[in-house]
Parts: C-alpha cells; structure tokens; sequence
C-alpha cells in the first residue's frame, strides 16, 4: 500500500507479452514502449544497442531488417513508431502461428488429454528406468 492508501503495482506487472495475447493487446503495449532516450525528435540520430524496442527485434526481424533498422536508426531516416510497426508484423508472423495452433486443439480437448496421458506415460517409464539405474550404482539394489 502507498502512504495515501492505495494499492500501488510493481512497474513490472503487465509489461510481458503473452503469446496468445490479441493483436491489439500487444499493439497497445508496443506503442507506449521505451526506446533510446536520447533520440526525442525525429532528426535525432538513434542507438539500436541501447533500444529496448531493438532488442525485441532481434528475436523476431530477419538479418536484413535488422541491418536497414540498424541503417535508418542511426541516421535519423525512420522514427520510432515506424520501427515499432515492423516489430508488431514480425512479432505477428511468429505469434500467428501459435495462436492458430491452440485455437485448433481448443476445438479438439479430447486430442490433448490423449496426448499428455502418453506423453506421462511415457515420462514415468523413463523415470523409472532412470531412478532403477541411480539405485543400481549406488549399490541399492543388485545390478
């Protein structure tokens, strides 16, 4: 609680993008984001390596974006929003995919029980290989 009363958030709560988060969820986060402080007006010259908007689009942009954002960064020939915009279509051509995917296995719960049930049976059996083989030499049992 703040001196006033208030329930007060940590600055961290909210700030994640989650991956079956809508489009326009993860737009409204994007756009607010901090990039290079310095870099207040259009004409100033920005750093990518001290971007955090950057950084992002180093898991989702290919190579050669990277090297034009790069380019247009640090002579000042693109802004920032404009840089935000080709990190959402990037970060969509990845998250696309995932959100298609669960929306599918939503529609087919019966599938997904299936597939863990053999998937734990399939870990138990390796557990117990495992947990015989630890016992085994340490000379608990036989072997």
């Amino acid at each position: 609680m703040g001196l006033d009363g208030e329930k007060k958030m940590s600055k961290s709560v909210g700030n994640f993008i989650g991956v079956t988060e809508p489009p326009d969820s993860i737009w409204g986060k994007l756009r607010p984001a901090k990039t290079d402080e310095a870099r207040q007006r259009l004409k100033d010259p920005g750093n990518p390596d001290i971007c955090n908007i950057f950084a992002y689009h180093k898991l989702v942009s290919p190579q050669a974006q990277l090297d034009e954002i790069t380019e247009a960064c640090t002579t000042a020939s693109m802004g920032c929003i404009d840089c935000k915009k080709i990190l959402f279509e990037n970060l969509m051509k990845v998250l696309d995919p995932i959100r298609e995917k669960r929306d599918e296995l939503a529609k087919n719960p019966d599938v997904v029980d299936k597939v863990l049930k053999e998937g734990a049976e399939r870990a138990r059996e390796i557990a117990a290989d495992t947990v015989f083989e630890a016992k085994r030499l340490m000379g608990l049992i036989p072997g």
